[in-house]
């Protein structure tokens, strides 16, 4: 099999601290069938399910939706391999070789706490959030070579600080946001300008665009707090 050229294009993403670090996948949609393992053990390619659901607050609730769909996204495009007798996940890499990654679900957890501390920390609003939620989805149609379960969380931290900067009316500086991040300015510097390149610098969102995503989460999380109440 010949690895797929769009991850190299992946690989050049800056990465945040993450433990889907230096993954590469293959972008083959649904994969099926059977491979073996680095160990030999048989394994089958899978995409593994993360049920969402609501984790409290109604703005917490979005954020863990939209965490689950991006996570479900990135790893439905990966080349996933289960080894029969044991829980470990592996993904192969651009070099044909098989390293282990995390659970969806824990990909889906850590991507959420990453999410939650940003908005924390800069008080972000919700709809600030959601822009760059609609900036993630831009990415996805239009460079969606550039997504991968590796870059993921780099890439929505992009999305959020290009997002924060846009509308916020007291700045922070990538300094600031490098800090509480635990990287480096200039790491964060670079992965603003894959952002920015992604996006064609258009970062403009019109009305439409936005009342469509934001009605579309209200009523998702609506839908789980009414599920939950009659529990």
């Amino acid at each position: 099999m010949l690895a797929d050229s769009r991850n190299s294009r992946a690989a050049a993403v800056p990465r945040v601290p993450s433990d889907v670090q230096g993954v590469e996948h293959w972008r083959s949609g649904a994969g099926s069938g059977c491979l073996d393992g680095s160990d030999g053990a048989e394994g089958v390619l899978e995409n593994v399910f993360v049920p969402a659901f609501d984790t409290g607050a109604s703005h917490e609730g979005l954020v863990w939706l939209m965490c689950c769909d991006m996570c479900m996204g990135a790893y439905d495009n990966a080349r996933i391999i289960r080894t029969y007798g044991t829980s470990e996940v592996l993904c192969i890499l651009a070099d044909k070789s098989v390293i282990s990654v995390p659970e969806q679900s824990e990909a889906c957890q850590k991507l959420n706490e990453q999410m939650i501390r940003i908005i924390r920390s800069v008080n972000m609003s919700e709809t600030e959030f959601l822009q760059a939620a609609i900036f993630m989805n831009r990415i996805w149609r239009f460079k969606p070579e550039i997504v991968s379960p590796a870059t993921l969380q780099s890439l929505m931290v992009g999305a959020c600080l290009l997002s924060y900067k846009i509308n916020s009316d007291h700045i922070l500086s990538n300094y600031h946001w490098a800090q509480m991040l635990e990287i480096n300015t200039k790491t964060l510097n670079q992965i603003e300008v894959v952002i920015l390149s992604a996006l064609g610098f258009n970062t403009f969102v019109s009305t439409d665009d936005f009342n469509t995503i934001k009605t579309a989460f209200e009523q998702r999380v609506a839908s789980q707090q009414y599920c939950k109440a009659l529990l």
